[in-house]
């Protein structure tokens, strides 16, 4: 099959996601989204749920487009645009760090370069290059000669919303790491490349540290203020998922009878919260972490109005588990954080206390592979076989590859960035089985969900 072919598969696809996606939008009456205004988008929510239709036809677009960006442009620019890339997200981080965006406003025309100036204490001259870069990939935009203002994207870091600690705190972390990331895994030792435990990682590498970041005994355990840090950098990426698992999945049948939905690990409690607001006849939610993230969670939980049926309690996910009841237990990104014999570990301390009245679900990201097929069903046709009211992924299209490919470059960027910083890891689904039956359960039934997240049922073996 030649290249044109290939590229004529992919626009054709990429056609009818977009003709899809606009369609959805005007079945909700919902504009067409833009860049060249200050305005948000009511799909910018954190909490907005995309139709099966909708949420199918952008990661095809998106698959599409990253795929046909990579036939046409030069292999030379490419490599030269990810070299320098590093430049583009500290530009992020400085932008948030001066908070920008609030002091842009909802303005259409924007702020002048002086104004901005006189506003942050930055050079003007210096601000605007890095600006004109942000605005080629769709952060803010330019009004008039001169003249910057906010867009979609650059809403979301504005000091006081969730975004703005993944842009700073987060950002900054990572871009620390990443400079020792190949050290780690061209490590002069031996011994160090082949080890897997969270000691021997490009965050020690860094930091210049011996302690694991995650753990009891860990940088976060140490540093309570740093644990707060990546709390409030957690709640801009858990809560995009949390959508789709709420509505995905039977919570109020699976709960049914039963004391209550503990999320082991569960951080803030974004999670408890999300269900609880869509499911009010489930009356009680525990949040169990360490007690380091007890001011994170209660002030979350508080400003969601939901101390009434939404808990938090000290557990150590290591240490055996305290509830012994009628319990749906729920462990969501916290196996991703750690090895398959330590995962395993806690697995088992779940299934010490279940019983024929309670369950465990693992909310995790499953990687798929990346082969791609010329042959495939067409994707009008596999958007007319869905079911509008129960979400189930359609089958790639022809020269899509079965991970959707852009569309799920985030779970492979946490997937690489979990290898960085405590040498664990996403799971492929035999890789999740491993884990599973290492301790003493099995795979019941993998739900798919509308993000980046599966939810698995696993019973004891």
């Amino acid at each position: 099959m030649s290249a044109i072919s290939e590229l004529s598969s992919l626009q054709k696809t990429l056609n009818a996601a977009i003709d899809t996606f606009k369609a959805e939008l005007a079945a909700q009456n919902l504009p067409e989204p833009s860049l060249n205004t200050s305005k948000k988008h009511p799909i910018d929510e954190i909490t907005y749920l995309p139709t099966p239709a909708m949420y199918e036809a952008r990661r095809v677009a998106l698959a599409s487009l990253g795929l046909i960006k990579s036939l046409i442009q030069s292999p030379y620019d490419a490599l030269a645009a990810n070299t320098w890339m590093v430049l583009e997200v500290a530009g992020v981080r400085l932008t948030a760090d001066i908070d920008l965006a609030t002091i842009l406003g909802e303005s259409e025309e924007g702020l002048s370069l002086k104004e901005i100036a006189d506003k942050t204490g930055v050079d003007e001259l210096k601000l605007e290059r890095v600006l004109r870069l942000l605005i080629t990939q769709g952060w803010y935009r330019e009004a008039k000669p001169g003249y910057f203002a906010n867009n979609r994207l650059s809403h979301l870091i504005k000091k006081d919303q969730i975004g703005y600690h993944l842009a700073t705190y987060m950002n900054d972390l990572f871009n620390k790491i990443s400079v020792s990331f190949c050290d780690m895994i061209n490590h002069p030792d031996p011994e160090f490349r082949k080890n897997t435990d969270p000691l021997h990682t490009a965050f020690q590498l860094a930091y210049k540290t011996d302690v694991s970041y995650f753990g009891a005994d860990g940088w976060l355990t140490k540093d309570p203020e740093e644990a707060m840090k990546f709390g409030l950098a957690l709640g801009a990426v858990g809560p995009t998922s949390d959508p789709g698992v709420v509505a995905d999945f039977p919570w109020d049948a699976i709960a049914k009878g039963k004391d209550a939905i503990v999320d082991v690990g569960g951080g803030q409690g974004t999670l408890c919260c999300s269900l609880a607001v869509k499911y009010p006849e489930i009356k009680s939610f525990v949040v169990q972490d360490l007690p380091e993230t007890r001011q994170a969670a209660e002030s979350y939980i508080a400003s969601k109005g939901l101390n009434d049926r939404v808990k938090f309690e000290a557990q150590d996910f290591f240490k055996p588990q305290q509830r012994k009841g009628k319990y749906v237990f729920v462990m969501q990104r916290v196996l991703h954080d750690w090895s398959t014999e330590k995962g395993a570990e806690m697995i088992r301390h779940i299934k010490d206390v279940l019983n024929e009245d309670s369950c465990l679900l693992i909310i995790d990201t499953i990687i798929q592979s990346a082969v791609v097929s010329q042959e495939g069903q067409d994707l009008v046709q596999s958007l007319m076989s869905l079911n509008k009211n129960v979400y189930q992924p359609i089958p790639p299209p022809p020269f899509i590859p079965v991970d959707f490919g852009e569309a799920s470059r985030i779970q492979h960027q946490i997937n690489v960035a979990l290898t960085a910083l405590c040498n664990s890891f996403e799971r492929t689904l035999p890789q999740l089985k491993e884990m599973v039956e290492l301790g003493g359960m099995k795979i019941k039934k993998v739900h798919a969900t509308r993000g980046w997240a599966s939810i698995t049922e696993v019973v004891p073996a």
